[in-house]
């Protein structure tokens, strides 16, 4: 072993320890890997960036702005919302609908969006049919991943070792090309999670549903103190207010706010600001002892109030908000409401949250006014689980942005361009016809995925330049090439799901797919069932929360813990990559 191989398999050891534990970010990893790289001198300064600039990269980036724009249309929102009365109150049906429809979407739009949304979507439905979350999150994030892995731009790992096929002189997969096995893996999942999802998946809560229900809705107004108010001349503590079922919340005097202490004496013509229900707010005005100040007079009927609710908020993967404490995150400020509770992969925190730094799925418990939900829905701190399923944008826009993915799809089909161009192409007509805005356009790119993809590429560049991939093989090989290609693959296949699991599945196709390639070439076998075993093993990841990105995104609102994925994943992983392993060599022949 040279001392270049010695540096790249420390560079590589210290990546996968750092995913497996999830202490640092993900592009900051890829970041440190292609700094390392460069400093001990194993790769030049071109070679180190060629990531940025390789076509799997650009194409996965075009595929987050497309994504985007159909979900900005409301097309995948409106489907979401209409799952409640398509399932006609039976859980099955429910179940049954929303994984055939993140099953279908998930081949054509990038898998974490589809999940994004429908995480709000199942949360309400669950409420209204008295049904746990739990039992139906971890199953779409599952269907998702089946579905991604039948076309090839279902998801970012087959757009990678396409990529790195087509880089290694032999060819680009087709659009269609992962059809014939990703049918076959649907079916056999789809199965698999209907039947037992029901049965053996952990009832849990969400937070929101363990809040008292007095506490779910408030309402706060403006009122006077009469000249005839009781209220006159006592101090805020001694008035009736606190057994009433109402609160003061602030006292305004004039133009000035003044503290609620034992200084502040009512006087007529303050102005309180009140908490409490409107009824009892109500009752109190008619009683004469407060009238509601002129601009928050009747209407029809109606006062004008200001009407406060919970929402549930998950910090999003590339938040912000990530690494700050909830008393420095600002969100009073800035969206007008308030952290009270904070779950965090299972265990909620009702206590001392202030202190605590937010990591990626952390879902808070805030709340504030109604006016704050068109901020917190538009933000790209955090996922709004309640109430974001029913918004609709410019649906009427919808024909254009599905013509224009149609279009991507049926030209890539009949390879009549590369998926790259096309992809571009399909972000230059978005910004041309005005579905996104430029701005909105950068905004909706995960620039961390694409910093880890090219920093992974370094890393696989350095393995192949150094011979480090060349000792693997050999090592690999003396253990099992004796048993034959067949065995071979076999081993090759839940080798490659293991590391999937341990890290990202984007990472691992880039480190393993010219690894099968140089395995194929010593086995003397047609590489393409290797290639191909790669994308299989790295887009069904299911066993672990950090082997796919739509798993983590689940795993704090379905109230989820390791042990769930592994118990519920690790069954369906193996039962997939045996069917796998039976059928590549049936499909794509040594």
């Amino acid at each position: 072993m040279t001392f270049d191989i010695a540096i790249v398999f420390a560079v590589l050891l210290v990546s996968v320890v750092l995913f497996a534990t999830d202490k640092v970010r993900h592009d900051v990893i890829g970041l440190m890997v292609m700094v390392a790289l460069g400093l001990g001198g194993i790769l030049k300064p071109k070679e180190l960036l060629e990531g940025f600039g390789n076509q799997a990269v650009v194409t996965i980036g075009a595929m987050f702005v497309l994504s985007a724009a159909l979900m900005r249309t409301g097309m995948v929102a409106a489907l979401g919302a209409r799952l409640t009365g398509l399932s006609r109150g039976s859980p099955a049906r429910f179940l049954l609908l929303t994984l055939c429809a993140a099953c279908f979407l998930s081949a054509f739009i990038n898998n974490t969006p589809v999940v994004v949304v429908f995480i709000p979507a199942v949360l309400t439905v669950c409420t209204k049919l008295g049904q746990s979350p739990s039992k139906f999150l971890m199953p779409i994030s599952f269907a998702s991943m089946l579905g991604g892995s039948c076309t090839l731009i279902g998801t970012s790992s087959n757009i990678l070792v396409s990529s790195l096929s087509d880089g290694a002189g032999h060819g680009p997969l087709g659009m269609f090309e992962f059809s014939k096995m990703g049918i076959l893996m649907v079916v056999a999942g789809m199965a698999y999670l209907l039947l037992f999802s029901r049965r053996f998946l952990p009832e849990r809560v969400t937070l929101a549903s363990t809040a008292p229900i007095d506490s779910v809705k408030e309402y706060v107004t403006q009122v006077r103190v009469g000249k005839e108010s009781h209220l006159i001349g006592k101090l805020p503590k001694e008035t009736f207010l606190g057994s009433s079922g109402v609160s003061i919340v602030e006292l305004i005097r004039g133009e000035r706010i003044r503290r609620l202490d034992k200084e502040n004496i009512l006087e007529v013509g303050d102005v309180l600001l009140l908490k409490g229900d409107v009824n009892k707010i109500l009752e109190l005005d008619r009683q004469h002892e407060i009238s509601i100040t002129p601009d928050l007079a009747w209407d029809k009927g109606d006062i004008k109030q200001v009407e406060m609710s919970l929402f549930e908020l998950m910090i999003a993967p590339e938040s912000p908000l990530i690494g700050r404490t909830c008393k420095n995150a600002g969100l009073r400020a800035q969206y007008g409401v308030s952290v009270f509770a904070l779950q965090r992969r299972g265990r909620h925190h009702q206590k001392e949250i202030a202190d605590l730094e937010l990591r990626m799925g952390d879902i808070l418990l805030v709340r504030g006014p109604m006016e704050s939900l068109d901020q917190l829905r538009n933000s790209n701190a955090f996922i709004l689980l309640e109430g974001v399923h029913e918004e609709v944008v410019e649906k009427h826009r919808a024909p254009l942005a599905l013509a224009i993915m149609l279009a991507i799809v049926a030209l890539a089909a009949f390879s009549v361009f590369p998926i790259s161009v096309l992809s571009l192409a399909g972000v230059a007509l978005i910004i041309v016809t005005r579905l996104l805005t430029p701005g909105q356009v950068y905004r909706s790119i995960d620039w961390t995925v694409l910093v880890l993809i090219a920093g992974m590429i370094a890393l696989g560049h350095a393995m192949g330049k150094t011979g480090a991939l060349d000792l693997v093989a050999n090592i690999l090989l003396s253990w099992v090439g004796d048993l034959g290609a067949y065995f071979t693959l076999w081993i090759f296949f839940f080798m490659t799901a293991a590391l999937s699991l341990l890290i990202l599945n984007k990472p691992a196709a880039v480190l393993m797919a010219p690894l099968g390639m140089i395995l194929a070439q010593r086995l003397g076998v047609s590489p393409m069932t290797f290639i191909m075993a790669v994308a299989f093993a790295a887009s069904t990841a299911m066993a672990t929360p950090m082997g796919y990105q739509t798993n983590l995104l689940v795993y704090g609102p379905g109230g989820y813990n390791y042990k769930d994925f592994l118990k519920f994943g690790l069954p369906l992983n193996i039962g997939i990559g045996i069917l796998v392993c039976l059928l590549l060599p049936v499909f794509w022949p040594f």
